[in-house]
């Protein structure tokens, strides 16, 4: 009769849920998942006993683990803690790829090799989405074509130690080893994708299309100043041929091609925001008016993947604005230029960003939609604020359209990232309206917050994205405060945005 009278009974948790407690964190007791979880960008395990199968190790395991300990505390300093990233995450990431001698994978690998495969599979593919869903991160499955592929095997090796050489210099170690093999897997995948290249006709275009946006990957995490322009050309030549060909793409490898072509667009897009960056007339140019129904495809397939949150409408409104830089609009159609960006900036606002936000598919069960809207929305307003700037050198903004004063809209960035906290996994999303607010604003102290949060990524959180360009942008942006104390407004023929684009700026802030 007692057990009767319980059952309409609410019941809470009296301990903290399972992560919460081995984390030794405070725990919210949320129901059904916790909170804090959730803006950790994990899977709540909930408030009772978790269970797992336990493979008894091997001889051979044991020996491999041994291994990796003594080649991490001879090559990088200590001992072997997954790339320096906490007993917590070595115990939660090695069941991905097990870096041991008996792996069918890893078999034909050194044993540096290997540490470094683990590393990519770990913590790299983590970076390059919102939230890592292990069994469907697309990037991950470049692991199983490593061996197939030497070109690919390199350059996973060489992101990998680029990526461990950041990470140990953020965190004070000796980045040296890594760097230097690095450095050496990357000339080797130079070597190797020219001579696939040159094999007629191409064959596994998915896997060479990985291969060359890596190289642009390998930039962004070294410094985003190095030849990605060169990359991005390539690469959007191949996007291209794509289409052209008849060859059919492995349906198996269709989601891992998709969500590189994706990541490739989002670099192609953005950087053209702020650097000079001009394709080579006899390529293929992904920002071509006649790809524009391709590239918004490609972006809409990936749009849970994405690490910028951006919306892939407000990518293409943003790629449709910088052609107000390009030869489509003369000096002497200011009209024109005008008029368009009017056009951009009323599909821009027009936009229903939470219906996005909570109709995308293929998220986690534990995906944090309010900051995802609010990731967003700072999007939406950096994307108008770069419309107004392309345009306009007067601080009311356009004619007719009150809401586009350029530092109202900084404001407007600040306000939507203002939400995101500042331990939240998908902070890593924030560097372009970030950069944009803080480039634009004049308040010290709105630009002493933003700087704050760009070496958050960096330093605060390492597993969030310790990305060498993440530190390019706030050099720039402090060389931009630099010219705007330095140059009065009644002496500045142009904005800050004209400016950059005007001497050739080369790096890539994405």
């Amino acid at each position: 009769m007692s057990s009767d009278s319980n059952l309409g009974r609410a019941t809470f948790p009296t301990k903290p849920c399972y992560n919460c407690r081995r984390r030794r964190r405070r725990c919210d007791k949320s129901q059904p998942s916790c909170h804090r979880c959730s803006r950790d960008g994990e899977e709540c395990l909930g408030y009772g006993r978790v269970l797992r199968w336990v493979d008894p190790p091997t001889a051979a395991a044991t020996a491999a683990a041994g291994n990796l300990r003594r080649l991490s505390s001879r090559e990088h300093g200590g001992p072997w803690d997954a790339g320096g990233l906490g007993h917590d995450t070595a115990i939660r990431t090695t069941a991905l790829i097990r870096p041991a001698l008996v792996d069918p994978l890893l078999s034909n690998l050194s044993i540096d090799s290997r540490y470094y495969i683990h590393h990519f599979s770990n913590v790299v593919c983590r970076d390059l989405v919102s939230i890592d869903q292990q069994d469907r991160n697309p990037f991950r499955s470049l692991v199983l074509l490593v061996e197939e592929h030497d070109f690919l095997q390199a350059i996973v090796l060489a992101t990998s130690a680029m990526h461990l050489a950041v990470l140990y210099r953020h965190q004070g170690r000796s980045s040296r080893g890594a760097l230097v093999d690095a450095l050496s897997s990357k000339a080797r995948a130079i070597s190797l994708l020219r001579a696939a290249l040159e094999q007629q006709p191409l064959v596994h275009k998915e896997i060479l299309l990985a291969a060359m946006v890596f190289f642009i990957n390998l930039d962004l995490i070294d410094s985003g100043k190095g030849g990605w322009k060169t990359h991005m050309q390539a690469a959007g030549s191949l996007i291209s041929s794509f289409q052209t060909t008849e060859q059919q793409i492995d349906w198996t490898l269709a989601p891992m091609a998709d969500a590189i072509a994706a990541d490739c667009l989002t670099y192609r897009i953005l950087g053209s925001t702020i650097s000079s960056y001009e394709p080579d007339p006899a390529g293929s140019d992904l920002l071509q008016v006649d790809q524009d129904a391709t590239v918004f495809s490609i972006l809409s397939r990936n749009e849970a993947h994405s690490y910028h949150c951006c919306p892939p409408l407000i990518l293409q409104i943003i790629m449709s604005a910088s052609r107000l830089f390009g030869p489509e609009f003369s000096a002497a159609d200011g009209q024109a230029r005008l008029s368009a960006a009017q056009a951009l900036l009323l599909q821009a606002r027009e936009y229903d960003i939470e219906k996005w936000v909570y109709n995308i598919s293929g998220l986690a069960r534990h995906d944090d939609l309010p900051t995802r809207v609010k990731l967003a929305s700072a999007h939406r307003a950096a994307c108008c604020l770069y419309i107004v700037l392309a345009v306009s050198n007067d601080d009311e903004g356009l004619p007719d359209m009150p809401d586009t004063r350029p530092d109202r809209l900084a404001v407007e960035i600040y306000n939507s990232l203002a939400s995101v906290p500042i331990d939240h996994v998908l902070l890593k999303g924030i560097v372009w309206p970030t950069f944009m607010a803080g480039a634009q604003t004049d308040d010290l102290s709105l630009r002493n917050w933003l700087l704050e949060r760009l070496r958050a990524i960096l330093g605060l959180k390492l597993l969030v994205c310790p990305w060498g360009y993440v530190s390019t942008a706030i050099e720039m942006l402090e060389d931009i405060w630099a010219w705007r104390e330095r140059v009065p407004k009644s002496e500045r023929m142009v904005n800050w945005l004209q400016g950059l684009k005007g001497v050739r700026n080369g790096c890539l802030i994405v």
